[in-house]
């Protein structure tokens, strides 16, 4: 329902009322930032730039509907590596340039960590700091990120292998078994299962139909609504609460919460602490006390683990395989590095023995840079007045790099707009250990920066790894066939899901090998 309509419901007296009062906040409001505005330039600050086109009250929100990602992108190429918006009483800052990044999200990091206030990640389902995607940064954050951190080390992930090839295995049976296939469904499949397997020690789902399946998901895209903008006009429009009231915006979020999110996870976490079997869950259990997390914010992490891992590996898979079939000469250089080392070693190659295979590395590294699955990063918020160069940052005002023009600059890759794996022939560490090493030496910057970088690379890479390794022993990655002509799947147009970014659905052959 949008704004007029809700309107109309109302009668002509309470209408007047309502919107004189939200008219005068919006004036008033408007009038208090501009002030500040002028006081900041007034000491000789330059001022950040800011595109054209900016609405009253609204800011450049309504510039932004159609495809976020894009008219981010087009202005960093007008206005350069850092720009401002308005985005009704918020005030976002993009960065781009992968120093500039480093510089305000890693170095001056205890000033940029936090996370601004969502009504339902903050106030319904993180409701006391609880969780790490939406919580701020404080104590209780870096306790639980401390946790997080410790389960999704290398080392604890390493554990967890067996559990990771077997999932991956069932999922590339299953896409050979159709031959053409849209691997979008597959690869969320895929993702849900390993999410379901290495957090809660269970077997997942096996076709899209499965009850497990219908549920996580389902559960996954209500909290995706939940978190959007439209859900949470109050914190960009103050003026306009009443439509959230209205609404019941936040007794809907709390139903959802209470009545189907918590009772999920509560049975899935019931289920793996009688199961027993190798987890983050029971790593986690081992560590809880010692960290002050208590059985409330266990409920709130697997959530978010879940969410966060489906998302981003499902369609870094897709991306991956589109890559496969778009590139097929760089297909047959990773079989080569897959054969070759199948016939020294009679067997597959596990994550460890990445180093011997050197080209397979460079195609999973070259792909997330060269098309991630999410252009924008999540949001870092200023907790005190910064000053950078000539420019100041004020207190809350919320932060984000793109991530797309990061890992397409030119002063770190050359010939950036070109996919070529071979600018990562050299280096064969993994992606964790250069996203944690000085800018200099960092390969891409896919995941994040400073204390708010992903925690979870190192099980990404790892399930990239064995998806290539178990799909491509078995079988080439083929385009269609119609009408006899090869029909090769678009990289140039995509889905903006927001947080997001998908490949438009496409098809492509499994040919097995001979």
């Amino acid at each position: 329902m949008d704004l007029q309509k809700l309107i109309e419901k109302l009668d002509r007296k309470q209408t007047t009322t309502i919107l004189s009062s939200a008219i005068l906040t919006v004036a008033a409001t408007w009038f208090i930032l501009k002030r500040r505005n002028k006081k900041i330039e007034s000491v000789g600050i330059k001022e950040i730039p800011t595109p054209e086109g900016e609405y009253f009250y609204f800011g450049h929100l309504p510039l932004l509907i159609s495809n976020p990602s894009a008219q981010i992108t087009e202005w960093h190429r007008k206005l350069g590596p850092i720009f401002r918006i308005k985005m009704g009483v918020q005030n976002w800052m993009f960065i781009s340039h992968p120093v500039l990044a480093h510089d305000i999200f890693v170095t001056r990091g205890t000033s940029t960590s936090g996370r601004p206030y969502v009504t339902f990640g903050n106030g319904v389902h993180g409701e006391g700091n609880r969780g790490i995607v939406f919580a701020d940064y404080g104590k209780s954050w870096k306790n639980t990120r401390t946790a997080i951190l410790n389960i999704l080390s290398p080392k604890s992930v390493d554990t967890l292998q067996p559990i990771l090839e077997r999932e991956t295995a069932l999922g590339v049976k299953l896409m050979m078994q159709q031959g053409e296939i849209s691997p979008l469904s597959y690869t969320r499949l895929m993702g849900l299962n390993v999410a379901i397997a290495t957090i809660f020690g269970l077997h997942g789902a096996q076709s899209t139909t499965d009850p497990i399946y219908r549920e996580v998901i389902g559960n996954m895209e209500n909290t995706h609504e939940f978190v959007g903008a439209t859900r949470d006009i109050q914190s960009f429009f103050p003026a306009f609460a009443f439509v959230d009231f209205l609404l019941k915006s936040k007794k809907k979020m709390v139903d959802f919460v209470n009545d189907q999110s918590r009772p999920l996870y509560r049975r899935l976490i019931k289920m793996a602490r009688e199961n027993k079997q190798p987890c983050l869950i029971n790593k986690l259990d081992e560590i809880k006390e010692s960290l002050g997390i208590d059985e409330q914010n266990i409920l709130v992490l697997t959530n978010e683990l879940v969410v966060a891992s489906v998302d981003t590996i499902s369609l870094a898979m897709a991306w991956t395989m589109a890559l496969l079939c778009r590139y097929p000469e760089h297909q047959k250089k990773v079989i080569e590095d897959l054969d070759m080392f199948v016939q020294l070693q009679n067997r597959l190659p596990l994550f460890e023995d990445r180093h011997q295979l050197p080209y397979l590395v460079a195609f999973i590294k070259e792909s997330l840079r060269y098309r991630s699955s999410a252009h924008i990063g999540l949001p870092h918020k200023v907790t005190e007045d910064i000053v950078y160069g000539d420019y100041v940052i004020p207190k809350d005002t919320i932060l984000f790099n793109n991530g797309h023009s990061s890992n397409h600059d030119p002063d770190f890759f050359t010939d950036p707009h070109l996919f070529q794996p071979e600018r990562y022939l050299n280096d064969t560490r993994s992606i964790y250990a250069s996203s944690n090493s000085s800018i200099q030496q960092r390969e891409l910057f896919s995941f994040g920066w400073g204390r708010r970088i992903c925690p979870g690379i190192y099980l990404a890479e790892n399930e990239l790894f064995n998806l290539l390794v178990r799909l491509l022993s078995q079988c080439t990655v083929e385009p269609i066939l119609v009408n006899g002509k090869k029909v090769y799947p678009d990289l140039d147009t995509f889905v903006d899901g927001g947080g997001t970014v998908s490949p438009t659905d496409y098809k492509i052959r499994l040919v097995p090998k001979v």
